[in-house]
Parts: C-alpha cells; sequence; structure tokens
C-alpha cells in the first residue's frame, strides 16, 4: 500500500491560491490516498456504513505560490487513535516544500451520525504510517470577546458533499467573504454539520496578527470558526482587501455568545459536533 501519495494541483477558480484553494488541494490529495488505501467514501459507507467528516484544519505556507502556479501536494497518515485519524501534508513548489497542513477526522454513523470506535475497523491499523510520525498538535482556536456581524449566507446545493452537507472547502469559501484576501495560514474548527438550505450568520473581528470568522446557525449553535494568519499583498501587485467589518462603515460591534471549544473529544457513540467533508 502507499505510504505517501502526491498530487499536483492548481487554482480551479480566477488561477489564484486562496485559502479555498488550498483547503481544496488538500481534499483533492486525501481523496486520492484514501482510494488508494481501499479507505475512501465509497468503500466505508458500503462496507461500514460510516462516513469521514473532517473536524480541524490547519495549514501554513512560507510564502505563497504565484498565480497559476502548480503545488504538488503530498500527504500521508499518522497512527490512529480509538476517536481519530490525522493526516499530515506537505505544499511544494519548484521541489521545494514551501508549507504545511493537518487535518484531524472522525468517523461516524452514516445514519445515527455518532462517532465510531476506530477498533472496531482493525482494516484501519494495518494502514502504512510515515515514520517518523509529525508531532504537531492543534492548539485551541479561541475567538475574541466581540464579533461584528458580517452578513448571512444561505447553503446552496451546489455546496453539499457526498456526507449530505456543506463541504468543508465551501466554509472556507464563505468565510472569505467576511475575510476577503490572501493569506498565509488558516485554522478551522468545524462545529456542527450545516445542511440544504440551511443559514449561517457570519461574524469577523480582525486583530494585528489575524482575522477572525464565525458561522452562526439559525438555533444559535455555532457551525464552524476560522483564523486566517498572514495576510499576503494581492497578486497582481495591489495591497490585501479589507473585509467591511474592519473599516469604520461597519456596523457598531455585539457581545458574541460563542460556543467554547471542545476540551476533549467526545467518547465513541455520542454524535461529533462537526460539520464536514466525506474525504479523509
Amino acid at each position: 500500500m502507499q505510504e505517501i501519495l502526491e498530487v499536483s494541483c492548481r487554482p480551479v477558480h480566477d488561477g489564484i491560491w486562496t485559502p479555498a484553494e488550498l483547503m481544496g488541494a488538500l481534499e483533492r490529495a486525501a481523496t486520492d490516498h484514501a482510494d488508494a488505501l481501499n479507505i475512501g467514501h465509497d468503500r466505508m459507507v458500503a462496507d461500514f456504513g460510516s462516513l469521514w467528516m473532517l473536524v480541524r484544519s490547519r495549514l501554513e505556507l512560507t510564502r505563497l505560490p504565484a498565480a497559476d502556479d502548480a503545488l504538488t501536494v503530498r500527504t500521508w497518515l499518522r497512527s490512529p487513535t480509538p476517536v481519530m485519524s490525522v493526516r499530515d501534508y506537505d505544499f511544494c513548489a519548484d521541489g521545494e516544500v514551501i508549507g504545511s497542513a493537518v487535518h484531524c477526522w472522525v468517523l461516524v454513523n452514516a445514519e445515527a451520525r455518532h462517532m465510531i470506535d476506530l477498533r472496531q475497523i482493525p482494516a484501519l491499523w494495518e494502514l502504512p504510517v510515515h515514520v517518523p510520525e509529525r508531532k504537531t498538535r492543534l492548539r485551541r482556536l479561541t475567538l475574541p470577546e466581540t464579533m461584528t456581524a458580517a452578513g448571512a449566507v444561505r447553503v446552496t446545493d451546489a455546496e453539499i458533499d457526498d456526507n449530505g452537507h456543506m463541504n468543508n472547502v465551501a466554509y472556507v469559501r464563505r468565510a472569505q467573504e467576511a475575510a476577503p484576501g490572501l493569506f498565509r495560514g488558516l485554522e478551522v474548527v468545524y462545529d456542527r454539520e450545516c445542511f440544504r438550505g440551511a443559514l449561517l450568520t457570519l461574524e469577523h473581528a480582525a486583530d494585528a496578527d489575524a482575522q477572525y470568522v464565525r458561522g452562526v446557525l439559525e438555533s444559535g449553535e455555532e457551525s464552524f470558526r476560522m483564523r486566517f494568519l498572514g495576510a499576503e499583498a494581492a497578486q497582481g501587485g495591489g495591497p490585501p482587501q479589507r473585509c467591511c467589518a474592519c473599516c469604520s462603515c461597519a456596523p457598531a460591534p455585539r457581545r458574541s455568545r460563542r460556543t467554547p471549544c471542545r476540551r476533549s473529544w467526545p467518547a465513541a457513540g455520542s454524535a461529533p459536533e462537526t460539520a464536514i467533508s466525506s474525504r479523509p
């Protein structure tokens, strides 16, 4: 079985490496590798009645590739734990590693949506892992105390993936409506699934180091939170775009009712508070 998979990617929309395009490249690499390892979406649904869901993500580049440049995305798995499968990535341009990423995945029952103990599927413990394993840990993503309303979006049919919910890349693309521009880093926590036709209210904040976006469902529950890091000048020479929420024309900020990040993962058999993608 293939321990490491490499995929060559180019930006799909407008030839620019936005955060959503970078996330899309990671998803394509993960999909291809999962299929090569025979743990892809179709096999997990058919044989185990289960779905992969992405719950945490982080990517960081030392520099952005130029517009239309091809990137090679290299991906591999870490050793699994009972509740999580962690996948690492490298971004390479012209043979040089220019960044890395990590995704945390859980497996859930396709019908009940509760988490499955990965020990129930021995094949997942027989997969090749890259040695030495990275020890990168994802820290708690804390939002600013005050967030500003940044509009609302309705989930469209085109944003729904094989899991029947909003795809992880679509979350990033929607979040960039509140925080437009190019960034060298991105962190995402997916809290709750978002389905076709759902209304997501976006909230935004910024500090000297980052921009933050939070999505809230009509129930008042948090669907996702993101942090964009390392703002870059727009490819083509202009300054990075600014979100209206950062400007004097924005509405007065309001106190955000935030859901704290989970301090630990729920036990297998419980429902994950996740959104997300169908590809590990």
